[in-house]
């Protein structure tokens, strides 16, 4: 059977997104002994230039991600989630191709994003794929991971 992944913006406020969200804070919960919310909100999304992306395998949902402003030129990479016997199939790389491409449309010059260092699979493919290192922009927990992606604004969209 072939496999076939796609990753496009969803709304959040659907039945697939919430389960995906519920699954994720679940697991960094356990994780991490909080609540597991990274201080995320639905409503984050909900704003102009922001996305939820919702990867489907086949039609159904397997991972999810999201992009929030948090300046005219960065936008933040949140809730990044592949459900369990879905990893390592390309599902992470999908989304994160989809929010780098609507950031590029949304007219940002970079891309930022945490992760804590329980989580080394995703640090590692954040590496691969472009990212680098910078100091914790958010938040006082100093173990975060905390990486960069500078990418190019498309200019008919840029604001001005």
């Amino acid at each position: 059977m072939s496999t076939h992944i796609t990753a496009a913006a969803e709304d959040i406020r659907s039945t697939d997104a919430e389960q995906l969200i519920k699954e994720l804070s679940q697991e960094l919960g356990a994780l991490y002994d909080s609540d597991g919310s990274a201080g995320f909100q639905p409503s984050d999304v909900e704003v102009p230039r922001s996305a939820f992306i919702i990867a489907r395998l086949n039609g159904h949902p397997v991972g999810c991600g999201a992009l929030r402003p948090l300046d005219e030129e960065t936008v933040e990479v949140k809730r990044m989630y592949t459900r369990s016997g879905f990893r390592r199939q390309g599902v992470a790389q999908a989304i994160l191709a989809e929010i780098e491409r609507l950031a590029e449309d949304f007219g940002y010059s970079r891309i930022k994003l945490q992760t804590g260092p329980k989580q080394p699979e995703a640090a590692a493919l954040y590496e691969r794929v472009g990212y680098y290192r910078i100091p914790i922009y958010h938040g006082d927990w100093d173990r975060v991971l905390a990486y960069q992606k500078d990418i190019q604004p498309k200019p008919s969209v840029k604001t001005r």
